[in-house]
């Protein structure tokens, strides 16, 4: 990601990542589960050779917040809440946040439909701007960075904001669905940031906690799990 598409960045791009989620959030929500709307014939040939990785983060974040030790997670972009559902099914106490309208209802709307052994709140807002008042044992943030103008400082955010882990999505910079996002994206007027594993390590490094984190790569780009 160069420094002039980071400099080109418009002052309300904010506002333009929530609209386009709000627009898309049934159709997101269906790549997943199909309650919200059916799945075409195109988009799930696109799931099955280029999306494999929105459901393999789901199932690894899962698994590593499996830990006893892990009570409250925080899951930034929450979207239309399938791993919100999940980590209360573990009875995990789950804090929803997202910058989407229509993604936090379909969050509330499947939380609201079940017996709840754990605490749920929800929050509608932009995770950079937003300040806690408590701190997370973990934070989900998938399918976050991706829209993320300056990395470094959410990246200090979030070691702030949580005492144990951090799980991260990084889209990456090369392939065929990479090109295809920045056409769709660019047309949407939705700012978008992608990815090589050189710049997210220098990411790391400029946040002070890159010798903390484990990579995995990814169809897609790159899973982190930062330890505290």
């Amino acid at each position: 990601m160069s420094n002039q598409n980071q400099e080109n960045l418009k002052p309300d791009d904010a506002k333009n990542v929530g609209k386009f989620f709000d627009g898309y959030a049934s159709d997101f929500s269906s790549i997943y589960l199909e309650d919200e709307r059916p799945r075409s014939a195109f988009n799930k040939v696109m799931d099955k050779f280029f999306r494999k990785d929105i459901e393999d983060r789901l199932v690894d974040t899962l698994d590593n917040c499996k830990k006893e030790s892990i009570q409250n997670v925080l899951d930034i972009g929450c979207g239309p809440g399938h791993l919100v559902v999940k980590l209360l099914e573990q009875n995990k106490n789950v804090t929803a946040l997202d910058i989407a309208p229509n993604m936090l209802a379909i969050t509330n709307e499947r939380v609201a439909s079940m017996k709840l052994n754990s605490s749920y709140e929800s929050i509608l807002a932009d995770y950079g701007e937003h300040q806690f008042s408590e701190k997370f044992d973990a934070i989900s943030v998938m399918g976050f960075f991706d829209y993320v103008q300056d990395p470094v400082t959410i990246l200090k955010k979030l070691l702030n904001d949580a005492t144990q882990e951090i799980y991260i999505s990084i889209p990456g910079s090369s392939g065929f669905l990479a090109f295809q996002r920045r056409i769709r994206y660019w047309l949407r007027r939705c700012p978008l940031y992608l990815y090589s594993k050189e710049s997210i390590s220098q990411h790391l490094k400029d946040a002070g906690c890159f010798e903390n984190t484990e990579f995995v790569d990814t169809e897609r780009g790159y899973y982190l799990i930062i330890r505290k």
